[in-house]
């Protein structure tokens, strides 16, 4: 691949990056990428060339497993099964007719590789679409094994980059009926972008994991969580989960967007982002009071700034001197701390007006220098290698995945308010507190827009982006022979043996249970793991109509000498509450208006907890362990169906929640459930949130046999 430089991308960024990788051409933001470490990280530019490959094609199996998940197009149901063994080629089509009897001609000559199944989609005339599967798993989790072709009838080449699938896809469409095409222009901007921020990501990672090896070789240690555990013996705040938080390397474990950071150049992202040890130091703005919103979860404390002064002694006294420079008062604002990206790149032309006025006041003389977690936006305070008691989810007005990482009134108002509910459900479950334990927001600012001021969205911007949220961090809630491992970086690459996280912790609960048998130790950690995780959540949601949103990085599990002891559950944002299942505890709870956290729609609590936490969460670790320990999924899933009806059972022997439980286990147990489409969903028209597949539900089978 040459490292020449390219044109600008056009209006039509499909098609110009479409054309420029064709003709051999570095994409826009690779070169981007290239510029910045060739004038400041000169030694890693040729790992960075050597890492486009791995960053392009981890993106594009990211986009075609979803295409097939998704069935977007029918890429799924109109395309037929080849299998390959030996020199025989059988394809499942009714009748071998001249076009496929060319493509299987072509694909021959060519040479596939034995005992693999491909998916051939008929593009056009002559034209071929060919994806190699290893497996496909549960919840219609196809895995993309090898490399993707397009045969034509100038034969065959490779598909090595998005955006040339997207392409393909994309023409098809056009051959087909007349659409916006501006969706498809988007997702490749978005897809090109994370395809070379993701090969900075592993360019870097293979500098930071030879540091760390021989740092482990020196002292003789020779996995990462005794690297972790050594760590915490020698500095008693060493922070164990901000160290397996920053192993994110590949991010999203199932969105095509996984890298995707729009709008931020590359020295924004090296700078912050957790994969490459992020750091950012958070700064702090005055918002006078009557355009202010904020909460404050100690009833005897409404001052916010109360709470930051006691957090940060150093602040008060610097806020007093700014102000009296500009005569101000402090009492008439309330401060909010930002991301210093969004202080520079969105605060400025965002609240130009407002900062003229004296509305919005930047605090200039202090900084809280912090660690990024895997959410990039919520970072962890480290002070004198001390770490804070919380952690602060800030506003970055740039998009990550789906979705801009600006942050809504209703998160930052709420926050405080789902504090105290969770707080006293879980008083009263004790037999649950002990080992699901909630990460508590005790804070939240916004900026309240005055609605009759310029336009919606504007007003949107303002009200979404001087935002931010405080939390429990999670290292105060773990031991010193304890390390807490975020459920995204069970499924990490360990920079010590290069096994997966969860694959050291398997071995770890083996060797001190002294079971011989990895395949067995691997079965018993997932029962007990999810023995911890299911009850909490399945509780909740029976009980109190409360559906969590458990995915992986909402979830943070303590282990202990390799076995999971407790679970923590953070970041109520996404939760959703079936109101009339919390009613019936005469619960007195008032979100803020227009909240969409308290639900009429019994299908929209349930698709909550089912599809973060049983299809994200549960399925991600059993398709892990089943691919590393052999084992099979499906009595991973009947495990799970046992677990599901212990719980079940206990609750179902409480009268009051009889009704819910027969209505939640056949739910659970259907033979179908949405999954949400990630990627439909980028395609789709503007203003729909949410996109959901049909898939098979892996429970549904146990359910019948117990019938």
């Amino acid at each position: 691949m040459s490292v020449s430089s390219t044109r600008l991308l056009e209006t039509d960024v499909l098609r110009t990056a479409y054309k420029n990788y064709r003709q051999g051409l570095m994409l826009q933001d690779e070169l981007k990428i290239l510029t910045f470490l060739q004038t400041n990280y000169p030694d890693m530019v040729s790992a960075y060339v050597l890492s486009l490959a791995r960053g392009r094609l981890g993106i594009l199996r990211r986009l075609a497993e979803a295409m097939l998940r998704e069935d977007i197009m029918g890429l799924t149901s109109s395309s037929h099964d080849l299998y390959v063994i030996d020199s025989i080629h059988a394809l499942n089509v009714p009748a071998i007719d001249e076009y496929w009897q060319m493509i299987i001609q072509t694909l021959h000559t060519y040479g596939l590789e034995n005992s693999k199944i491909y998916k051939l989609y008929p593009l056009c005339v002559r034209e071929c679409l060919v994806i190699p599967i290893s497996r496909t798993y549960a919840f219609n989790r196809v895995e993309v094994d090898g490399v993707i072709l397009h045969v034509t009838k100038d034969g065959v080449r490779t598909i090595e980059h998005s955006v040339e699938l997207l392409q393909l896809m994309r023409h098809k469409e056009e051959l087909h009926q007349e659409r916006e095409q501006s969706a498809w222009v988007k997702l490749a901007e978005e897809l090109v972008n994370g395809s070379a921020n993701l090969a900075l990501s592993h360019a870097y990672w293979e500098q930071k994991k030879k540091e760390l090896q021989q740092k482990a070789e020196e002292h003789g240690i020779t996995t990462a969580i005794d690297w972790v555990l050594s760590q915490k013996r020698q500095d008693h705040k060493f922070d164990s989960s901000l160290f397996f938080e920053q192993l994110s390397v590949e991010g999203h474990n199932l969105h095509p967007g996984a890298k995707t950071k729009i709008d931020m150049e590359p020295k924004d992202v090296f700078r912050y982002a957790p994969e490459f040890d992020g750091v950012a130091d958070i700064q702090f703005v005055g918002i006078r009071k009557d355009f202010m919103e904020w909460c404050v979860i100690k009833e005897n404390e409404e001052d916010a700034n109360a709470f930051l002064f006691k957090e940060y002694p150093e602040l008060s006294k610097e806020v007093e001197r700014e102000f009296a420079g500009q005569g101000l008062f402090v009492n008439d604002y309330v401060l909010v701390p930002v991301h210093p990206w969004q202080l520079e790149k969105a605060i400025p032309d965002i609240y130009h007006l407002e900062i003229k006025e004296q509305i919005v006041v930047p605090i200039r003389g202090i900084i809280i220098s912090s660690g990024a977690t895997s959410s990039f936006r919520t970072v962890v305070p480290l002070v004198n290698g001390e770490t804070r008691k919380y952690a602060i989810k800030v506003a970055v007005n740039s998009q990550m995945t789906s979705t801009v990482r600006s942050i809504s009134a209703n998160t930052t108002n709420n926050s405080t308010v789902f504090t105290r509910l969770i707080r006293s459900i879980m008083q009263q479950e004790q037999d649950l507190v002990e080992k699901f334990v909630p990460v508590c927001e005790c804070a939240g600012f916004n900026f309240k827009s005055k609605e009759t001021e310029g336009l919606k969205g504007n007003h949107q911007l303002k009200s979404r982006n001087l935002s931010a949220v405080i939390r429990e961090n999670v290292e105060t809630f773990v031991a010193l022979d304890e390390v807490a491992i975020v459920g995204s970086s069970l499924f990490a690459e360990s920079p010590i043996t290069e096994k997966l996280i969860l694959v050291e912790l398997i071995e770890r609960y083996a060797e001190k249970r002294k079971e011989t048998s990895f395949r067995k130790a691997a079965f018993q950690f997932v029962s007990e793991y999810v023995s911890i995780a299911l009850p909490g959540f399945l509780t909740l949601m029976v009980k109190y109509g409360i559906g969590l949103e458990g995915h992986l990085q909402n979830s943070v599990m303590i282990f202990k000498e390799g076995r999971p002891v407790r679970m923590l559950f953070r970041d109520w944002g996404g939760t959703r509450i079936y109101r009339s299942r919390l009613q019936q505890h005469q619960v007195q709870v008032q979100f803020y208006p227009g909240s969409v956290t308290m639900t009429d729609s019994l299908k929209e609590m349930h698709n909550k907890v089912f599809y973060t936490v049983l299809q994200n969460h549960c399925g991600e670790l059993i398709l892990q362990v089943c691919k590393h320990f052999g084992l099979g999924e499906g009595e991973l899933w009947q495990e799970i169906h046992r677990i599901c009806e212990k719980v079940f059972d206990q609750l179902e022997s409480l009268p009051q929640y009889a009704e819910s439980v027969r209505i939640d286990r056949k739910a659970l147990y259907q033979a179908e459930v949405d999954h949400k489409a990630l990627t439909k969903m980028r395609l789709e028209p503007e203003g729909k949130e949410y996109s959901y597949a049909i898939v098979p539900n892996p429970l549904h089978e146990f359910s019948r046999k117990e019938e």
